[in-house]
């Protein structure tokens, strides 16, 4: 009787420590002889003594944890990726998400970075479709009307590609209309005052100027009206480097002989019509 009195008092006391076992978890809730699960107790055991280290508490069981160092000098640690935390969004690198050490996209949470849109599947981002006069064209696509490609959001001349429109020429990845000079619309000739538009040869001497020699007359270019003649010498005046010798700038004539034609000239006049 007596051996069975402390059977049943064993048993007793294995079901009241099992009990106090399941209702007395440790300090961070985690049940007795379970791993915790809580951020900062990571890769601990709960035991009679406490939250202990024990490697069997597997780090990587719980989300964004690493096991760092080995046997029982390892610790778990936050799985960052670089400087960034676990469930945090990489700013600089939209739309970078921090999992578990490793940055995948999920553009729903991070959004994504200027010029780019959220695609579809919710988690990248594509580029916002080009906009060539209010047609939309898709990002690596050419544009209808020639020659602009959409690359990166923005439309940039790619003849290479996709061609020229009618009537115009490919220089470079550009295209242009040109002249028989192959200079380019709204470009000067080498040959003056020529200005190629629309593909014609059309003289301009205010925008390209003249020949050495000639004079821009409105769009065209002529020859001097006084010939390379000084108005000085019109007037007999000495030109050139030669000095008068009645002033600066002053001639026989123009100090002298003129004034009495001009007089002559006058009285001359009067007589004929008093006849």
């Amino acid at each position: 009787m007596r051996f069975v009195a402390i059977a049943l008092f064993g048993i007793i006391l294995l079901f009241s420590g099992v009990s106090f076992a399941g209702t007395s978890p440790c300090m961070d809730g985690t049940a007795y002889f379970a791993c915790s699960r809580v951020a900062g107790y990571v890769g601990m055991r709960c035991g009679p003594n406490g939250l202990a280290r024990d490697i069997s508490c597997q780090c990587e069981s719980v989300p964004g944890h690493i096991t760092v160092g080995s046997g029982d000098s390892s610790v778990c640690e936050l799985a960052k990726c670089g400087n960034i935390n676990v469930g945090a969004c990489d700013t600089s690198n939209k739309p970078k998400y921090c999992v578990n050490g490793q940055l995948i996209d999920n553009a729903t949470k991070c959004s994504c970075p200027a010029g780019k849109r959220i695609a579809a599947n919710g988690l990248s981002c594509e580029f916002i479709p080009c906009n060539d006069s209010g047609t939309a064209v898709q990002e690596g696509q050419c544009s209808a009307k020639k020659q602009k490609k959409c690359v990166s959001g923005a439309l940039v001349d790619k003849a290479s590609e996709c061609g020229c429109p009618a009537g115009k020429t490919k220089v470079g990845e550009a295209c242009f209309i040109l002249c028989e000079d192959n200079s380019k619309d709204g470009e000067c000739s080498s040959t003056k005052p020529k200005e190629c538009v629309n593909g014609y040869l059309l003289d301009n001497a205010a925008k390209c100027g003249c020949p050495e020699g000639k004079t821009a007359v409105g769009k065209q270019c002529a020859d001097s009206i006084l010939g390379g003649i000084g108005g000085a010498d019109l007037l007999g005046g000495l030109g050139g480097n030669q000095t008068g010798t009645a002033g600066a700038g002053a001639s026989p004539l123009s100090c002298c002989c003129l004034p009495t034609a001009m007089i002559a000239l006058a009285f001359g006049f009067a007589f004929v019509r008093k006849k």
